[in-house]
């Protein structure tokens, strides 16, 4: 009888989602609208001085903060990534900073690596979901490293908030996109439909916590099997399954082959 209720829950219809604010109105440039030209250090002093002119301004509206980004737009030189590192940590827009974002990640490797990991252990960047996914996505296509993972291990259970969706499809896009074999315990322990073992026991957490636990699951199983199958080469439709092929075919270092079921 539990077990129906819980289904019931589960299904029931979302709410309609809020209307958007002037901040979550989409930015007109993107920062791929443009093809990257390497400036050098005199023009992108020009450039910047450009930029932050125009933020300091006194409460500076959307429209002056994003033509000001817009200016950044299509260029790469390591200057910009203080100011764009600031820009993200200060500025009030959520678009304007998913912007920045994506403009930061077109700047040198080299110099960018660290600035994005601070920014990912920032808690108060990293609390938007829709820019913490940002910056996991920056990570995974331009500096990331397997010692990177115990930056974002834990992100994923941590909340399974339906509003940190994002932020759950970006790991395990990451996951899948560098073949990362640390991430497979979370993934087993997310392949299969969430459901209490026991919920007679104290320990059990509240059906709130299974019903948006369930939601997430639903909108992002398909990415967990994508990123198990990079990780291991083979297609599973249950953790269990998947365990019983693990034991009888440890996984082997990237870049050796791996035995095939």
């Amino acid at each position: 009888m539990l077990a129906i209720a819980l289904v019931g829950v589960l299904l029931c219809p979302s709410q309609a989602p809020k209307p958007a604010r002037q901040d979550d109105v989409k930015s007109s440039q993107q920062s791929s609208s443009k093809s990257l030209e390497t400036w050098t250090d005199k023009q992108t002093k020009v450039k910047l001085k450009d930029f932050q002119k125009a933020l300091k301004r006194k409460k500076a509206s959307i429209l002056v903060r994003k033509n000001a980004l817009d200016g950044l737009v299509g260029g790469k030189n390591a200057l910009m990534i203080k100011p764009l590192r600031k820009f993200i940590e200060k500025d009030s827009s959520i678009v304007l900073k998913k912007q920045a974002i994506e403009i930061l990640a077109d700047q040198p490797k080299a110099r960018l690596r660290s600035t994005v990991m601070a920014l990912l252990k920032n808690a108060r960047v990293t609390g938007n979901p829709q820019v913490h996914a940002g910056l996991i996505r920056a990570l995974s296509n331009t500096c990331y490293e397997a010692s990177d993972w115990k930056q974002i291990a834990d992100v994923l259970e941590s909340d399974y908030d339906n509003e940190r969706i994002p932020v759950h499809e970006a790991i395990l896009e990451l996951v899948k996109k560098h073949k990362e074999q640390k991430a497979l315990p979370m993934l087993l322990r997310n392949l299969d439909e969430p459901i209490p073992a026991n919920v007679d026991v104290a320990s059990n957490p509240p059906k709130e916590y299974w019903k948006a636990r369930w939601h997430s699951w639903a909108a992002w199983k398909s990415k967990v099997k994508e990123a198990l199958f990079a990780v291991t080469g083979q297609r599973f439709s249950t953790a269990k399954e998947a365990k019983a092929w693990l034991r009888k075919n440890p996984l082997k270092k990237p870049g050796k082959k791996r035995k095939k079921r």
